[in-house]
């Protein structure tokens, strides 16, 4: 099993592409991004991120990507000037019709937004760092992220049958592949390492491959082979937490996702995340999720009409 894709999938996470965006004459787009992870790659021009009105702005050139790991409402501008802020229009607004014949755009913006709806309560989302920057000139020619947008660059460039669902594939494959390579550092590099541990990487395959087992610390400990004390141990060491805390963590978010698609009763997805009865279950979901599951679902079903939701 992929735990990475088995973290995203039961996080509920849901993609976008946002429209292609070229900006001729000085202008800002607003992003209300509360709830969603995402990235822009500047494919022409060079282009200002702004985390806040009041904060200095990141300067973006071209082949530069701006990788958001956690929601937060920004814009793009093809200035510095904060002037521009005040007057930014949504992201989802028609584009500024200011081209002229021949004209260049000052900045061309590709944008894709993947959105998680509900809080993901799995570790692995705190760990992620707010934002991350890649520069053009930190990747080689044989860096799989540097493949990838020359190959968008072409598509964008040369428009032809099917380049829209090429687009979003290729958009995809970058989220995953930069998702990937922050993981490989700094705090966020435990779950690259927790993965890559023969015994680690083990019990998170047989966690997330079944929750419904009844698992102890004992019986996962003898099943990768280590004692009941070293793999606690060692556990806590790689992911700085305790394996059966894990678990629950685990069995909630697989809840959260079973109360949002599906139409289970208590009873059956308490079964399916390892309890024995929906009483159970239910104190431990309204303990680490603040909701009782009944209100969780009541609230998913009444946000579902949210024009900004994804499906």
């Amino acid at each position: 099993m992929d735990i990475l894709a088995d973290i995203l999938k039961q996080a509920g996470l849901r993609s976008r592409v946002l429209n292609q965006r070229a900006l001729y004459s000085p202008w800002a787009l607003r992003f209300p991004c509360p709830r969603s992870m995402g990235f822009h790659v500047v494919t022409q021009g060079q282009a200002w991120l702004w985390q806040s009105e009041s904060s200095p702005p990141l300067h973006l050139h071209r082949g530069d990507i701006a990788f958001m790991s956690r929601g937060t409402s920004h814009w793009v501008s093809s200035s510095p000037d904060p002037d521009l802020l005040k007057s930014a229009e949504d992201c989802s607004a028609s584009a500024p019709p200011h081209e002229k014949a021949g004209q260049e755009p000052l900045v061309t913006v590709v944008s894709g937004a993947y959105q998680l709806w509900h809080a993901p309560i799995h570790p692995l989302f705190q760990d992620l760092p707010e934002w991350v920057i890649i520069h053009a000139d930190r990747l080689s020619g044989v860096d799989t992220i540097q493949t990838s947008l020359t190959l968008l660059a072409q598509e964008l460039e040369n428009s032809e049958m099917g380049s829209e669902a090429i687009v979003r594939s290729i958009l995809e494959i970058l989220f995953h592949l930069i998702l990937r390579r922050i993981l490989k550092t700094s705090e966020s590099r435990r779950w690259t390492l927790a993965t890559q541990d023969p015994a680690i990487g083990q019990a998170l395959q047989l966690m997330h491959a079944h929750p419904d087992k009844d698992w102890s610390l004992e019986s996962l400990a003898e099943t990768v082979g280590l004692s009941r004390t070293g793999f606690a141990n060692k556990f806590r060491k790689i992911l700085g937490d305790t394996p059966l805390h894990y678990l629950t963590e685990l069995r909630m978010q697989k809840a959260m996702a079973a109360l949002a698609d599906s139409t289970l009763s208590l009873e059956k997805i308490a079964h399916t995340v390892g309890y024995q009865d929906a009483f159970g279950f239910s104190k431990s979901f309204k303990k680490m999720v603040g909701l009782s599951p009944r209100e969780f679902r009541r609230k998913n079903e009444a946000e579902k009409a949210l024009s900004w939701r994804f499906e």
